[in-house]
């Protein structure tokens, strides 16, 4: 697997399908890795497409990341990784803490996505912008056990034993507007691409306010908001999430991309 070289470390990230296709980024959530949010669909969206399947700055075997897992220092990192592959002018994809580094790429000028998906996520985790309480904060997570036993080896065999209860948790719920985004519905006025938005009804963290006003303001989006389902969207749906995007890209993507298939 190929790894690119940051200040910190390296990222480690896949890349599958024709060498020639256009190529369409994934980026996971905050304490999972490219290959569990991802994995289900990849297969199928390779068929059309050259899929860059990157494991965050920290996370899974990509070692090293920024102080505070700056969400915007990240994005820096990522944009060199996809200047090397030349995706930044491909198709772009991200849930939750993906969806919010995707957007700092954009905003910041370091990608010109053709088109942009956004799974289970917010252009703010500040409530005084979004004028929304959120339901849960970070700081407050409690995870049950299995859970933690899960996530954790997703990561520890890449790094050390402890280090996602050492690292990873503290830093999910440390998260703050400062590390994380906090975007205005002005800045999503100007982005002049198609933008598909994907979120659960009963998202614990973002309500579908949140998606409402992104899909408001941005000039070409559309918005999917799926009933009884929570932010784990991405894990309880795949098959879901995968016919959506797979009918966006080919609706808007510009591409000859495959039907989306029915599981």
């Amino acid at each position: 697997m190929p790894r690119f070289p940051t200040p910190e470390g390296f990222i480690h990230y896949q890349v599958t399908g024709p060498a020639q296709a256009p190529p369409l980024v994934l980026f996971h959530n905050f304490m999972s890795t490219g290959q569990a949010a991802w994995g289900p669909m990849v297969a199928e969206l390779s068929q059309a497409y050259r899929v860059i399947l990157p494991d965050l700055p920290g996370h899974g075997q990509s070692q090293g990341h920024p102080p505070e897992f700056s969400y915007r220092e990240m994005a820096r990192w990522l944009a060199s990784l996809l200047a090397r592959e030349g995706a930044l002018e491909g198709h772009l994809a991200g849930v939750s803490a993906g969806g919010m580094i995707a957007q700092w790429l954009v905003h910041q000028g370091l990608a010109r996505p053709r088109t942009l998906c956004l799974v289970s996520t917010t252009y703010s985790n500040n409530p005084a912008t979004t004028r929304v309480p959120g339901r849960w904060t970070t700081a407050g997570f409690r995870p049950n056990e299995r859970w933690l036993k899960a996530t954790a080896r997703l990561h520890d065999p890449h790094h050390y034993p402890g280090y996602f209860q050492e690292v990873l948790l503290p830093a999910f719920r440390g998260h703050t507007p400062a590390n994380t985004i906090d975007l205005s519905l002005d800045d999503l006025r100007e982005w002049r691409f198609p933008v598909c938005i994907v979120h659960g009804q009963e998202d614990q963290f973002f309500p579908p306010s949140i998606p409402e006003q992104m899909a408001q303001a941005l000039p070409d989006a559309e918005l999917h908001i799926l009933p009884d389902q929570s932010h784990g969207l991405i894990f309880r749906r795949p098959w879901a999430v995968k016919r959506l995007l797979l009918d966006f890209l080919a609706r808007r993507g510009g591409d000859e991309s495959p039907a989306p298939s029915n599981h």
